[in-house]
């Protein structure tokens, strides 16, 4: 600054602003880097959530059923609720769909998908019944779920 004279020189100013840019550049790659991290982590924790809710109702359907009539590994598993009523439980392209009766979305962007029982004489009877169903998948943007469903009653092989 000269002596003599109030103000700022036109260098003064130029410094200024040129440290006022390069500091609103960082802060606005911080805040961008920032609310996209936000968005990826709640998309993510909502899949998940759809997940888990469309594991456990998968599991409820599975845990109540009173007989099996079809079962296509890692496809489509078609069985009797306690009342009685056909459904299914099946996987078309990257849907997972729970027929009761009209299809009805479970879960989406499935990845990968498994589904399989093991059977035993359990009941000490002849017939070889349903054990266990294994079932699981993965959707993108979370991980793998999977879970072992042990029907209640007895179902015997289909």
């Amino acid at each position: 600054m000269r002596k003599g004279k109030a103000g700022f020189t036109l260098i003064e100013i130029i410094v200024v602003l040129a440290l006022v840019g390069v500091l609103t550049v960082f802060a606005g790659l911080f805040l961008t880097a920032f609310v996209n991290s936000y968005s990826l982590v709640r998309d993510n924790s909502d899949t998940a959530l759809k997940a888990q809710i469309a594991l456990d109702r998968i599991s409820l359907e599975l845990r109540e059923a009173t007989a099996v009539s079809s079962l296509t590994d890692n496809s489509q598993i078609t069985y009797t609720n306690p009342s009685g009523a056909g459904r299914a439980i099946k996987r078309i392209g990257d849907n997972l769909y729970l027929s009761a009766p009209a299809d009805s979305l479970l879960l989406d962007r499935i990845q990968s998908f498994q589904l399989s029982a093991t059977y035993g004489n359990l009941y000490g009877m002849a017939a070889n019944d349903m054990a266990f169903i294994d079932i699981g998948f993965t959707v993108s943007g979370c991980p793998s779920l999977a879970t072992r469903i042990f029907p209640r009653t007895r179902i015997p092989h289909p």
